[in-house]
């Protein structure tokens, strides 16, 4: 990571992710390379949501293949206790890049780290035994993680790089969320009539946000971008639908299906 070829892949990947209709992570793509980037044998993805199971997925595919129900039984029932990563978040929600070597000791003391290493070589395999964890969504109910592992410690530089693709990672995962809610709201023929129209996922994303009653300053701090950014957005969003300010947009959008119709108030 650092090196010009390997900017210029993620700048490559993440251009193609921001121009694509998602409502989910694409992690089958963003693993092999954020492996390879990182000199590591194996990466995975963690996505909790409200009231679901923990989600695992696994590059290469076939990680686990010989022992997955053992990895998701562990993940549920000793990770907890015994992963100094997730000890750490658990105790302090912060969002940190970290690897397990960093993690203070009052988080995962001496006999932690011997369990964890105990469990590595039992369950998850030695070869990933130095894993760190980039949050891209942290809380009490929701969270989605990458985690690279490796046998090595990771250096000052790779851990800077990591918290620059976190950022990346961050902004991705609130357009992907607010696209998801919003093609929840208004089903497939919307998303065929944004492509028809000519709407970006990032356009749909504010005109749905716009319709919900957010300020450009609202929805820059929403989807983590500058103001500047969300009116250019706002900009091309109105030159598409032919019309020159928020409200016309929204009752535009509506027309056309973008936007689910306003609800007829009883007499």
């Amino acid at each position: 990571m650092g090196t010009a070829r390997g900017d210029g892949e993620w700048l490559e990947l993440v251009a193609d992710l921001l121009g694509r209709p998602l409502t989910d992570w694409p992690v089958q793509q963003i693993l092999p390379l954020l492996a390879r980037s990182f000199d590591a044998p194996a990466a995975a993805f963690y996505g909790r949501a409200p009231s679901s199971p923990l989600g695992q997925e696994a590059w290469p595919p076939d990680l686990y293949t010989d022992r997955f129900d053992d990895v998701l039984r562990w993940g549920r029932e000793r990770a907890p206790r015994e992963h100094p990563l997730l000890r750490y978040y658990l105790a302090t929600g912060r969002p940190d890049v970290m690897q397990v070597r960093d993690v203070p000791a009052q988080f995962a003391d001496l006999r932690v780290h011997e369990r964890w290493r105990a469990a590595c070589d039992d369950v998850i395999g030695s070869d990933v035994v130095m894993q760190v964890s980039l949050p891209v969504c942290l809380g009490p109910s929701t969270n989605r993680s990458f985690l690279v592992g490796r046998v090595d410690p990771y250096s000052p530089e790779e851990i800077a790089a990591m918290r620059r693709l976190q950022r990346v990672f961050e902004g991705l995962d609130r357009q992907i969320s607010a696209h998801a809610r919003w093609s929840a709201r208004t089903g497939t023929h919307a998303v065929a009539t944004a492509c028809e129209v000519g709407l970006t996922p990032r356009e749909s994303a504010v005109l749905d946000l716009l319709a919900s009653g957010g300020t450009a300053r609202a929805i820059a701090r929403r989807l983590a971008v500058g103001e500047r950014t969300v009116q250019k957005h706002l900009q091309r969003v109105y030159a598409k639908l032919d019309v020159t300010d928020r409200l016309a947009a929204v009752q535009r959008a509506q027309v056309l299906g973008l936007l689910p119709a306003p609800a007829l108030r009883r007499p």
